[in-house]
């Protein structure tokens, strides 16, 4: 009835177990054979995990029904015959084989991570069939086994099953912790190859730093090349300019000489005076070529100055190019790095977050397995003491009937010899039962230590879990520091790109005020030397005028001169008509008179006379007519030439005027550019620069003041720039004092033209 219960119990955990029948069993009982049934399984278990750790990778879920494969062996079935081993033997690798194909197609609950295959859902279904068909033929050719001893071997069985999980767990925990191992190096390599990345990063902005360095280097060096070659070039131009004034001065001075030599005439000094004159005229001349090259000098290095500032603002402008296209590339390598790390860390934490998964899936069928297997202790120890309640309860009867038996011998001493008997063979039916108990006990004993060694191992796996969540989370971790090192890379990137983009800014706003401040002085130096070619061609022109007036003057002198010939010619013409008009008469008187006197002969030669002093005395009139005509057409010609010599001395005084205006706009201009050379100088420290820039102001200030200022308007000035800078001040500038310099080019006030306030 005991043993009924106990299958019913038992039932739904040791179904489809092979049941042996004892009446194969042998003689040899108390030998202890259980360890040799209990050996041969435990190989059988502890083979496969061998097996199975060299094809398994992950862990494979537990049996749904951890123990329905399980096969009950009594302990005196290792007493059975040589011809039954074989059929254990062939039972327990075909149970093998069934474990293992279990274990590799079932699942328990939501634990199942790779979905069953169809080719082996049909070998599990036919191991299962070969299995029950197995179990059938066993149970009708063993019958009549003790129910206990099939719980024992049982729970040996399923201790065997029991190791082979924990073994694909052990197996999956070190090819987890390999995998680990990988990816860390990966990470490691990953992290080497992205610090490298940015380490390339900065040295690319360092090389454009050292680029741009290299470029503003070489245009400030030729910047303060030229600007030394211009500071020399202006002194010699001071230089040229001093000497012609010098020689302006001498000529000046000797033409007041020969003035006053011609008024005393003294004009044996006069001459004296006239040669040096020559000569000084020569020299004057010769000054005035040396400072014409000066000039051109000076507007060839001011060109030469353009240039390298215009050189200057292209490597600026490079500069900023380079700047430029550095931090979009950074700006695009940072949202790559942020881009790239954020995909990494989303598919870091796919796996993290699958990982996590399975080990909850691993955790959960070790507390599953963890809970059956305790269960299974807890009803192996019911059953061991179910299997020995009756035998417990019979040796504590034969103890108690010992002891009736003693009070018996010590009251009845006569029948000691018959009660010696007794006793000799109820201690010989306690010592049988006693060593069945411990047979069962001691049965038991080794899958009892079995399944707490089974129990501390599921723990040990539980503790490895709890390590791998541990890695986990120290790779969540590392995945979360791995973001956090992109972003700040990223960020640094974008600083970099933001430092770029601001001194590509930087050097955005100095090629921009550079360019205006030199337009400004380009429109200066324009008009400084439209104004030169303005008073150069003036000075042509007067010069031509002014040759044309003498080539009129003495046009009108040679037409005088010519007029008073003819009137000369008039006046012996008109005397030798009076002689003819006082002679013919006289010549008519004598010619009567040798008539009367019948002198024909000399009548003849009077009359001839008188006849060519006719033809003579017409002739003179109609050269006087001639002459008459000739001097009223000198006249008008004269008059003609009077009149185009004033309309000249018109145009030289208009064009004096212009000439001087322009002079005066041109000494302005000059005036303003040097007194702003000057206060360039002054601020780099130059003062010996700055002393001969102030005698070239003052210089151009006294020749602007002797000019007749008041003859000059107000309009004649509003086209001209206000203010001056130097070239070389916008070379050496930065954007703050550039700026502060074009604030102040277009904030000064209208300087007073009379005072030349430069």
């Amino acid at each position: 009835m005991a043993s009924d219960l106990e299958q019913d119990d038992m039932g739904s955990l040791f179904e489809g177990m092979v049941l042996f029948n004892p009446s194969q069993i042998v003689s040899e009982i108390d030998e202890n054979p259980p360890k040799q049934s209990a050996e041969i399984v435990v190989e059988a278990a502890s083979d496969e995990p061998e097996k199975i750790s060299v094809d398994v990778t992950v862990s494979q879920p537990l049996d749904e029904n951890l123990f329905s494969d399980l096969t009950l062996i009594t302990p005196s079935q290792v007493q059975i015959t040589p011809e039954s081993s074989p059929l254990l033997n062939s039972a327990v690798s075909r149970q093998t084989s069934i474990r293992k194909k279990k274990r590799a197609g079932l699942r328990i609950g939501y634990g199942r991570d790779v979905p069953v295959i169809p080719d082996d859902v049909s070998d599990l279904k036919e191991s299962m069939d070969r299995e029950q068909i197995g179990s059938e033929v066993d149970t009708h050719h063993l019958t009549g086994t003790s129910t206990a001893v099939q719980e024992r071997d049982s729970d040996m069985l399923d201790h065997s099953v029991l190791e082979d999980d924990f073994a694909d767990i052990t197996t999956s925990s070190e090819g987890g912790d390999l995998q680990a191992v990988e990816e860390e190096e990966v990470y490691d390599k990953q992290a080497l190859v992205k610090n490298n990345s940015s380490s390339l990063i900065e040295l690319r902005f360092e090389e454009i730093k050292t680029k741009i360095s290299e470029k503003l280097k070489h245009a400030r060096e030729a910047v303060v090349s030229v600007s030394a070659a211009r500071k020399d070039s202006i002194r010699r131009r001071r230089k040229a300019a001093d000497n012609l004034n010098q020689a302006y001065a001498k000529y000046n001075e000797l033409e007041k000489q020969l003035e006053e030599a011609c008024e005393a005439e003294d004009f044996d000094k006069a001459e004296r005076v006239s040669e040096r004159l020559s000569s000084a005229e020569r020299e004057k001349e010769s000054m005035a070529f040396t400072l014409r090259d000066a000039e051109a000098d000076c507007d060839n290095l001011e060109s030469r100055m353009q240039e390298v500032l215009d050189l200057q603002i292209q490597a600026e402008e490079e500069c900023a190019s380079l700047l430029e296209s550095f931090t979009m590339d950074s700006a695009n390598d940072a949202d790559l790095v942020i881009g790239n790390a954020e995909t990494v860390s989303m598919k870091e934490m796919e796996e993290w977050q699958s990982s996590s998964e399975e080990l909850e899936a691993k955790k959960m069928e070790l507390e599953i397995e963890f809970h059956l297997v305790n269960d299974a202790r807890s009803g192996l120890n019911n059953s061991i003491e179910s299997l020995v309640e009756d035998d417990r309860r019979e040796r504590d009867c034969l103890h108690d009937k010992k002891k009736i038996l003693m009070d018996d011998l010590e009251k009845l001493l006569a029948l000691v010899r018959e009660k010696e008997a007794e006793i000799a063979e109820n201690d010989s039916n306690i010592k049988r039962v006693e060593n069945r108990i411990a047979d069962v006990v001691s049965g038991f004993q080794e899958l009892q230590s079995i399944v707490d060694t089974k129990c501390h191992d599921l723990q040990s796996g539980l503790s490895q879990i709890e390590l791998d969540n541990e890695s986990l989370s120290k790779k969540r971790k590392e995945i979360d520091e791995f973001f956090a090192q992109e972003e700040a890379r990223g960020s640094e990137l974008r600083e970099m790109s933001r430092i770029a983009a601001v001194e590509a800014n930087s050097y955005q706003e100095v090629v921009k005020l550079r360019k205006q401040l030199m337009q400004f002085v380009l429109k200066a130096r324009e008009d400084k030397l439209r104004l030169n070619e303005t008073e150069t061609k003036l000075s042509q022109d007067v010069q031509m005028l002014k040759q044309a007036i003498s080539t009129a003057r003495a046009s009108v002198q040679e037409l005088s001169s010519t007029k008073a010939r003819i009137h000369q010619e008039i006046e012996s013409y008109n005397q030798r008509l009076l002689f003819i008009d006082k002679r013919v008469p006289e010549l008519e008187a004598e010619k009567k008179v040798a008539a009367t006197a019948r002198n024909f002969r000399e009548a003849a030669r009077i009359a001839s006379e008188a006849k060519v002093l006719g033809v003579e005395k017409e002739e003179l009139q109609t050269k006087m007519e001639t002459a008459i005509s000739e001097i009223k057409r000198l006249e008008e010609e004269a008059g003609s030439t009077l009149q185009i010599l004033q309309e000249t001395e018109m145009q030289i005084s208009s064009k004096e005027k212009e000439l001087e205006t322009s002079r005066y706009q041109r000494l302005i201009l000059i005036a303003r550019a040097a007194s702003a050379e000057r206060s360039a100088a002054i601020e780099v420290g130059d003062l010996e620069e700055a002393d001969i820039l102030l005698a070239e102001v003052e210089a151009a200030v006294a020749e602007a003041k002797n000019l007749q200022m008041d003859k000059f308007k107000e309009e004649d000035f509003l086209h001209l720039q206000e203010n001056s800078i130097s070239m070389e001040l916008i070379s050496k500038l930065d954007s703050k004092q550039l700026m502060e310099l074009a604030s102040s080019v277009h904030i000064m006030e209208h300087a007073d033209m009379k005072g030349i306030n430069v």
